[in-house]
């Protein structure tokens, strides 16, 4: 007896590798910033320096959500690639879709690395020592 496996199309491996990767991303992004703003208050512990205490779990979560958004960049680029290649009948709304989608991807993955290098908390009008900058 065999088994018949159906294998599925490069451009469906690429647009779901692309889709949960990001979600992860997201996921772990999501989670470092409620972890970075439940911690207890920083200033009695940093005698007012300019740099907060970052938890590493929070460092690592910023760090995996870079990478895994890095991994759908390059599962965009690649699904782009493939949809130029081998175009269809969706392709003149899918591939301009997928152009901004990698576009994002990039973006946020600058932002979740530049959040993994200089963590900042995320209050509006944030002061290091409580000083007034008006």
């Amino acid at each position: 007896m065999r088994v018949q496996v159906r294998r599925r199309h490069p451009k469906v491996i690429a647009a779901i590798v692309a889709v949960t990767t990001f979600g992860a991303a997201i996921v772990a992004f999501v989670l470092a910033e409620r972890l970075f703003d439940s911690r207890p208050d920083w200033s009695t512990e940093t005698h007012c320096r300019a740099e907060a205490p970052v938890p590493v779990l929070v460092t690592t979560l910023n760090g995996l959500a870079t990478g895994l958004l890095l991994a759908a960049g390059i599962a965009l680029l690649c699904l782009l690639m493939l949809m130029l290649r081998y175009p269809s009948e969706r392709s003149a709304l899918a591939v301009p879709l997928t152009a901004v989608a990698f576009v994002l991807s990039v973006l946020f993955m600058f932002g979740a690395g530049y959040e993994t290098v200089r963590p900042e908390p995320a209050s509006v009008g944030f002061n290091p020592c409580g000083f007034s900058s008006r």
